[in-house]
């Protein structure tokens, strides 16, 4: 194997997967050293959980020459209900209004990882190398040097630019001594499977309430929905001695008249927090997806920031390559540091503002009025269905490029 490579990526998730299949056309060496390689290429992981993306992710997958495989078991949503317990204001997005076939789809998160994983395990100018720990890295003008243990050895690899995707507690990050804010109020998320006795009509809802946001997405069995319930360490004293009878009945009452929820299953638990490195890049290195942010998923943003990052990440590699420029130069990396910080505030204010909101419990008739208002005035509705389906900023190259 050739130590010097064009570029590196720590991480074979979703992130690093797509950022190089987003890369394939250019013929650049990649490199992908990931602790946790599937001994199949089945076997990823079992997570069956389903995962929201936005259409603009739809969009960058279908670039990506992977929607395809996806495309049978997504469930679309056409259309999403937000609203408030006890407070009048509604704000609904259709598809049709936005004029889109889907405000975003529904899809099993071990196929989407599946699918990326034998996609890039295929491209002839990538390798994916198993490795058991990361011991040092060293960036600067000349390149990214990183050096690793394997099963076997400790190797030593160079590259023009090292992308860090290895997730929320990056080991890249905590080498390059990069700090982070983190913010951890004790939230959790529970996560439940309901069956419906009715259609849920491809409609998913934010309903904000007293014990907290209730977020149901739409599963491709039309009677089957995953709740995602947000619950405060008030919320979670509460409701601590509520059995699943009690349950049922609270969330029956919460979504009477829109939602016939017959049963639920509660299936997962897991902490909440926010954390967003201090900088994202450094010469010859940058931090993508969770390792440069982990954002309080309550408009489930997670993976469809990502992958904008992925997108603009891409079109600068792309335009440098291009132009022979180095592709990771400071200069070159601030490129993308510019565009990616610009989309990621807006996302940032968009779920702050939600569960800031939801925090204030005197906020709420003023959340009404804005819910109401929303949903009445179509410049700002439209803005902030844009906003949500990840489709606000300008068309990136590597969709253009492939339509």
């Amino acid at each position: 194997m050739n130590n010097r490579v064009n570029i590196i990526i720590v991480g074979a998730g979703l992130v690093g997967t797509s950022i190089a299949l987003a890369l394939q056309k250019l013929g650049l060496s990649i490199l992908i050293l990931e602790n946790h390689i599937p001994t199949t290429l089945t076997d990823t992981k079992t997570d069956s959980r389903p995962i929201s993306l936005s259409y603009g992710s739809h969009r960058v997958l279908k670039a990506l020459g992977v929607w395809d495989k996806l495309a049978a078991e997504a469930c679309p949503i056409l259309s999403v209900h937000v609203s408030e317990k006890k407070r009048f204001g509604t704000t609904r997005f259709s598809a049709s209004e936005e004029n889109v076939p889907a405000l975003g789809y529904v899809v099993p998160f071990a196929t989407l990882q599946t699918t990326l994983y034998q996609h890039t395990v295929a491209q002839k100018n990538t390798t994916i190398l198993p490795i058991q720990s990361i011991e040092k890295i060293h960036c600067d003008t000349q390149g990214a040097e990183i050096i690793v243990n394997t099963a076997s050895e400790k190797k030593s690899f160079q590259a023009d630019l090292l992308i860090a995707a290895d997730g929320t507690n990056s080991t890249c990050r905590e080498l390059l001594h990069i700090d982070c804010d983190v913010k951890n109020n004790g939230d959790t998320a529970h996560i439940y499977r309901l069956t419906l006795l009715e259609s849920h009509d491809h409609t998913a809802y934010e309903r904000f309430t007293d014990y907290g946001v209730l977020a149901i997405l739409p599963l491709l069995d039309k009677k089957s929905a995953q709740l995602v319930w947000t619950i405060t360490l008030k919320t979670a004293e509460k409701i601590a001695d509520w059995g699943d009878e009690k349950t049922l009945a609270f969330l029956q009452d919460a979504f009477i008249e829109r939602l016939s929820i017959a049963s639920i299953k509660k299936f997962a638990q897991f902490p909440l927090q926010t954390k967003i490195a201090d900088v994202q890049i450094r010469e010859a290195a940058v931090l993508l997806g969770n390792s440069a942010h982990t954002i309080y998923p309550v408009a489930a943003q997670g993976f469809n920031l990502g992958l904008n990052d992925v997108a603009i990440l891409a079109d600068v590699i792309i335009d440098a390559s291009k132009n022979n420029q180095p592709i990771g130069a400071l200069s070159t990396l601030k490129k993308y540091d510019i565009a990616a910080q610009k989309n990621q505030t807006a996302i940032y204010n968009m779920t702050s503002s939600l569960t800031t909101l939801f925090d204030f419990p005197l906020i709420g008739c003023a959340r009404g009025f804005g819910l109401l208002a929303t949903d009445l005035i179509y410049p700002i509705k439209h803005k902030l269905a844009k906003r949500a389906m990840g489709v606000a900023g300008k068309l990136s190259k590597i969709i253009r490029d492939r339509r």
